[in-house]
């Protein structure tokens, strides 16, 4: 590793060597991949499981909420849906008799000043 990547933190050397081992398909395994296996190869202790039960209750109610934001939502159209074609069923309602121009015209007589 050059000199200049010796003075950055652990995680950053090991981020820069994982960048330029996926530049290179030949090259070795960095070794802080390799101790960080092994540390994965070690017994959970009860305070990693709780921890990670912690870590998944947080992910869990995270989702929770965007399912009920999404509920809400999804409500809301479907009531301002159901408004817009109430209203659309009430104006087709109202309406009882037919308005055409032939309908006035039989029931009102033609004068004689009328132009046919």
């Amino acid at each position: 590793m050059p000199n200049s990547l010796e003075n950055l933190p652990p995680e950053m050397q090991a981020r820069i060597q994982s960048m330029i081992a996926g530049a290179n398909p030949n090259a070795a395994p960095p070794q802080e991949e390799q101790q960080q296996a092994a540390l994965a190869q070690r017994p959970l202790s009860l305070m990693d499981h709780v921890i990670q039960l912690r870590q998944e209750n947080q992910f869990l109610r995270q989702q929770v909420e965007q399912l009920t934001h999404q509920m809400a939502a999804s409500a809301q159209v479907t009531e301002a849906v159901g408004n817009a074609v109430g209203q659309l069923y009430q104006m087709f309602c109202q309406q009882t008799e037919t308005t055409s121009y032939s309908s006035n015209f039989e029931t009102t007589r033609p004068s004689l000043e009328d132009e046919f």
